[in-house]
C-alpha cells in the first residue's frame, strides 16, 4: 500500500449535527482491493469519525466486508489479495512497513457474523487477550479487567456466578456479547462488526443494538449490515456500496431520507438488493 502523508485532510465536512466537529479516526483514500485478477473494490475514499457508529450497507457482494477487513488487515490472510491506496488510522499509515498486523488487530478489534467464543471458560475468554499482552500484573487486576469488560458488554449480571462455565454454554446473543467483552478487554481504539446480529433472534438483536449505542461513547465503531432498519437505528453515518464502489456516504438521516444518488434511493426503497 502506498505511503501517504502523515495526515490526511477530511474529504467533506460532516453534514449532520451528530457528526459536526467529530474527529476523523480512519481516513481512506483511493483504496483498491484485488483478489488475483479480480478487482473487488474500486477507489474507495471516505472518512470515518471517532465515537460514532458508521454503517456500511449495500447488496451482497458489493464490497462492504472487503473494505471493513482492510482496517485490521484481515485481507492480508487471503492468498493473492492486494490492497493499494492509502488507509490511515489517527494519521498513521495502517499498511506502513513498521506496522505489525498482530498489534494493529489489537487496536482494531473485530466481531464476526457468527459468535465465536473460544473453547474456554467465560472468564478465560475475556482474560485471554489481556494475558497474552501482559496487561495485568496480578490475579486481582485480571479479575478487574474481566469484570469491567463483561459490564461494558452488558453481560456481567448474567454470568458473574458462572464464570468457570464454558463460553459455548451461553445463548447465541450472550455468546456475541461475550465476544464483544473479549474485544474490549484489550482496550481497542476501533471495533469492527461484520453482520453481528444476523445469527441472532430479535430480542438478542435488540440487546446488541443497545450495547452498540452505549459503546459508541468510547469507541469508533464500523458495522456491516444487510438490515437497513438496523443501520438506521444504530448508526450516525452510513455508506452505500454497489458493485465494489462507494456510491455515497453521509449522515444516516440524510442517506435514508434524502439520498443524492438514484442507486441509493433504489436500494433503500427495495427496487434492487
Amino acid at each position: 500500500m502506498s505511503n501517504g502523508p502523515s495526515m490526511v485532510a477530511p474529504i467533506v465536512k460532516a453534514s449532520a449535527g451528530t457528526l459536526a466537529g467529530a474527529a476523523v479516526k480512519i481516513a481512506a483514500r483511493d483504496v483498491n482491493v484485488h483478489y488475483g485478477d479480480k478487482q473487488a473494490l474500486f477507489d474507495v475514499s471516505m472518512d470515518i469519525p471517532d465515537r460514532a457508529v458508521t454503517a456500511f450497507i449495500g447488496p451482497s457482494g458489493c464490497g462492504k466486508t472487503t473494505f471493513l477487513r482492510c482496517f485490521n488487515r484481515m485481507n492480508d490472510l487471503i492468498d493473492n489479495c492486494r490492497v493499494t491506496g492509502s488507509l490511515q488510522i489517527e494519521g498513521k499509515d495502517a499498511y506502513g512497513k513498521n506496522v505489525d498486523p498482530v498489534v494493529l488487530r489489537t487496536r482494531v478489534g473485530m466481531v464476526f457474523q457468527k459468535p465465536n467464543p473460544f473453547p474456554k471458560s467465560i472468564y478465560e475468554n475475556v482474560a485471554y487477550g489481556p494475558r497474552i499482552h501482559g496487561m495485568a500484573k496480578s490475579k486481582s487486576e485480571m479479575d478487574g479487567i474481566v469484570e469491567q469488560s463483561l459490564r461494558r458488554a452488558g453481560l456481567w449480571e448474567e454470568v458473574k456466578d458462572r464464570l468457570a462455565q464454558p463460553g459455548t454454554s451461553l445463548s447465541g446473543g450472550q455468546q456475541q456479547r461475550l465476544v464483544i467483552a473479549r474485544t474490549v478487554a484489550v482496550n481497542p481504539d476501533i471495533i469492527l462488526m461484520d453482520e453481528p446480529c444476523s445469527a441472532l433472534d430479535p430480542i438478542a438483536t435488540a440487546k446488541i443494538e443497545e450495547l452498540i449505542d452505549e459503546l459508541r461513547e468510547n469507541y469508533c465503531i464500523v458495522i456491516v449490515t444487510h438490515s437497513m432498519a438496523q443501520a438506521a437505528r444504530v448508526s450516525q453515518k452510513t455508506a452505500f456500496f454497489h458493485l465494489g464502489k462507494l456510491v455515497e456516504t453521509g449522515a444516516t438521516e440524510e442517506i435514508f431520507t434524502n439520498p443524492r444518488d438514484t442507486r441509493t434511493q433504489d436500494y433503500i426503497t427495495g427496487r434492487f438488493g
